[in-house]
């Protein structure tokens, strides 16, 4: 009998523990839980700060490219226009002057642009961005400046702070430390082709290139 009592008293002893521990666990619990709602409302604080800095940012560093657009008033309405009385027509009494008749144009010779200095300058891009291969360039640096921009945009940065014209593997470099990601295989060549078809860029020298002074004043993109 008194082991059976010994037994009892330790499984009174158990549940109790086994009670009490989960009271604390689920008072933890709810610690816990307002703990990260409290989180969670921080963070999205945080990304409404975040897009309305880099929308500023970028108003700021592009205010012709993220103007915003005005609105057009509401046309208003004319009155239908009266109708004219009509007044008989006087007969001519001589022919209107014939109008000479404009020649044919004339043919337009075709001379094939010459793309051999395009392919040569393509190699040394090449040779170039093997040799940047072979510095493997450390882009995990943290830097995220240029995260919120495109190839034109990050590169204009780059060309500002630099105050003068520079090669495409140096904007390349200065990108790349910034934390902008290049997608793709040939990167240079990209790079390239992309400041060649922007207005805002103006090529000096072969894989050399400054921005246009007239983006400057505002006359292009």
């Amino acid at each position: 009998m008194m082991t059976e009592n010994i037994a009892i008293e330790a499984m009174h002893r158990a549940l109790k523990e086994a009670r009490d521990a989960k009271k604390r666990s689920e008072s933890r619990l709810h610690d816990l839980e307002s703990e990260a709602a409290m989180l969670r409302s921080q963070i999205a604080s945080l990304d409404s700060v975040i897009e309305q800095t880099s929308a500023a940012l970028r108003i700021a560093l592009f205010p012709t490219e993220y103007a915003p657009v005005p609105t057009a008033p509401p046309e208003r309405v004319a009155p239908p226009p009266q109708q004219p009385v009509m007044q008989p027509m006087a007969t001519p009494r001589y022919a209107p002057p014939s109008r000479p008749v404009a020649p044919p144009p004339q043919p337009v010779a075709y001379h094939p642009e010459d793309t051999r200095h395009v392919d040569l300058e393509l190699e040394d891009l090449e040779a170039i961005e093997t040799g940047l291969a072979a510095q493997k360039l450390d882009k995990g640096t943290g830097n995220v400046r240029f995260n919120d921009f495109r190839i034109p945009q990050a590169a204009t940065i780059v060309l500002r702070e630099a105050g003068r014209a520079l090669h495409v593997s140096e904007i390349y470099q200065r990108m790349a430390e910034g934390g902008f990601e290049f997608r793709g295989q040939h990167q240079l060549i990209t790079l390239a082709v992309s400041l060649s078809r922007a207005k805002r860029f103006r090529k000096v020298a072969p894989g050399t290139f400054e921005l246009d002074p007239r983006y400057a004043a505002g006359q292009v993109a």
